[in-house]
């Protein structure tokens, strides 16, 4: 008998998505990959920010054109509001209304001032589920505070935990925290919509991307209060590994290796052909390799950069032997195979172009090919995880600005032409 085919995870579920930028936006894009209906509900008046965010899809601005936006609101379908249009508020309340979840990432007092905070929106749905996702929660001395996960990461340690320990902190590349945090919300989230599966009770959670973030601090604030120890930035060092650094190849390419264990110091130097530093007294045990990174660096960074051996040989340096002619360079990814035969983590740094190109991504079917209806086709990250019989399904490309405006209000919201009509042209949804 063939298996029952299910229904997506989130099917039948739909949302009200007031969230903006990274955070929220990705936590109901859990919910629309795998078969909710999530409603962004944006202004053509105020913009929302990612929309404004490049890159832009050939280097030309515009609010349908930024891949940012695009990548984190795919699977989701869009309407227009102008929520400070005298009816705004009666228009956002019928949207919720027809809705089981809404995603909201003001700062906080932003949504009472709008009138359609929980309790505005709980009289008219009882059992709604409201997530608020400011920076810093809705109370505290930080509560009122604005900004972006740049800040956030600053804020939350990671900026003191990144960068050279002689050199002020750089802090992430990107907007680490955006990429944390919705894990942890998504989450909280989908605990409201089991409880009121069983229950029938709504409920407001309370997410401060702060609390979350600091999460992902590893060991610093168990180090600080056990041992009175302040980690700080470490560059490429590691606490527990060595050699733990990036080394550059021949091919511009960098390639990291990581010792945490005496058996990948023994694989190691059996990759190295062994040569007779690696068996000098003050390399014998890792805690004394923690004190002699600079001196392994030296010598694994020749080796990645100068390399004369065959993938199938002993390593041999130019110079050396002179019984052996000259090879050519190995690859960065050549160099990394070599080691991973032998048993040594060791791991290329890839580019986008690496990435898009990787044979394992590609066969997970990582990457979603959809068409943007001003973008075109375009890829898109797909789910990090597999559901064995509701897999998700990447189902649209991220909606332009407005899209489906009258879908919304006439089919979701029931109303009737006429009255559509008149709120369209008098800029309610603007």
């Amino acid at each position: 008998m063939a298996e029952q085919e299910l229904k997506p995870a989130f099917s039948g579920i739909r949302v009200a998505d007031f969230a903006w930028v990274g955070v929220g936006p990705l936590v109901s894009k859990y919910l629309a990959d795998h078969g909710a209906e999530v409603i962004r509900i944006e202004s053509a008046t105020y913009p929302e920010t990612l929309r404004r965010a490049g890159p832009f899809f050939e280097n030309t601005p515009g609010l349908d054109r930024s891949g940012y936006y695009a990548n984190f609101n795919s699977s989701k379908i869009c309407a227009t509001l102008n929520l400070k249009h005298p009816r705004g508020n009666e228009i956002a309340k019928r949207i919720v209304e027809k809705c089981d979840v809404v995603t909201e990432s003001y700062t906080p007092g932003t949504m009472s001032r709008l009138g359609i905070d929980y309790e505005a929106l709980r009289a008219v749905r009882p059992d709604i589920i409201m997530i608020s996702m400011p920076l810093f929660g809705q109370t505290g001395p930080w509560a009122p505070w604005m900004g972006y996960g740049h800040v956030l990461q600053a804020a939350a340690g990671f900026n003191h935990m990144t960068g050279w320990p002689d050199e002020p902190p750089i802090g992430a590349g990107t907007a680490y925290t955006d990429f944390l945090v919705p894990h942890f919300a998504a989450i909280a989230l989908i605990a409201a919509l089991d409880h009121r599966r069983r229950t029938g009770e709504g409920q407001w959670i309370d997410f401060g991307q702060y609390e979350a973030a600091v999460n992902g601090l590893w060991t610093t604030m168990l180090d600080w209060s056990a041992n009175g120890h302040e980690q700080s930035r470490l560059g490429n060092r590691d606490i527990e590994a060595a050699p733990h650094g990036a080394y550059r190849c021949k091919d511009g390419k960098w390639l990291t290796i990581s010792c945490t264990t005496e058996e990948h110091w023994t694989a190691l130097k059996a990759a190295l052909g062994r040569p007779e530093w690696c068996d000098l007294e003050r390399m014998r045990r890792r805690w004394q390799r923690l004190n002699e990174q600079k001196e392994i660096d030296r010598h694994l960074q020749f080796w990645a950069d100068d390399n004369t051996r065959r993938p199938d040989e002993p390593p041999e340096f130019r110079g050396e032997n002179p019984e052996v002619p000259p090879q050519r360079k190995y690859t960065s990814y050549e160099l990394m195979e070599f080691l991973q035969k032998f048993g040594v983590p060791a791991g290329v740094v890839q580019s986008p172009e690496d990435l898009r190109a990787d044979p394992q991504l590609s066969h997970r079917g990582h990457y979603w090919t959809l068409q943007h209806p001003v973008m075109g086709e375009r890829i898109y990250d797909g789910a990090a995880f597999r559901l064995s019989r509701t897999p998700a399904n990447l189902h649209k490309a991220a909606p332009v600005l407005g899209e489906d405006t009258e879908y919304v209000y006439r089919q979701v919201v029931g109303m009737e032409e006429d009255e559509f009509i008149e709120l369209l042209a008098d800029g309610a949804f603007e």
